[in-house]
C-alpha cells in the first residue's frame, strides 16, 4: 500500500469518526426533546424516538467504519520492515 492510498484511509477514518460524533450528538437532542414535558405532543414521540434509534444506529456504524479503516491501517503498517 503506498502512502497515498495510506492518506485516503486516514482521511476516511477521520471523516468517520466525525460523522459518528455528529450523529451521536443530535441523536441525544432529539431524546432530549422527548424527555422534556412539553416540548411534544405525545402522538409525536414515537416519530422522535425512532429518529433517535436512527440516529444513534448510524453513528454506531459510522464508527465501525472508522474502526475498520484503522485496523487496515495497522495491519498494513504490520506487515512493513
Amino acid at each position: 500500500m503506498n502512502e497515498q492510498q495510506r492518506n485516503v484511509l486516514r482521511t476516511k477514518a477521520g471523516d468517520f469518526r466525525t460523522y459518528s460524533l455528529v450523529l451521536f450528538a443530535l441523536g441525544a437532542f432529539f431524546y432530549l426533546g422527548t424527555i422534556i414535558p412539553g416540548a411534544l405532543e405525545t402522538a409525536k414521540k414515537p416519530f422522535a424516538l425512532v429518529a433517535v434509534a436512527g440516529c444513534l444506529a448510524a453513528a454506531l456504524y459510522c464508527s465501525r467504519r472508522a474502526a475498520r479503516y484503522v485496523c487496515q491501517l495497522e495491519e498494513e503498517n504490520s506487515f512493513e520492515p
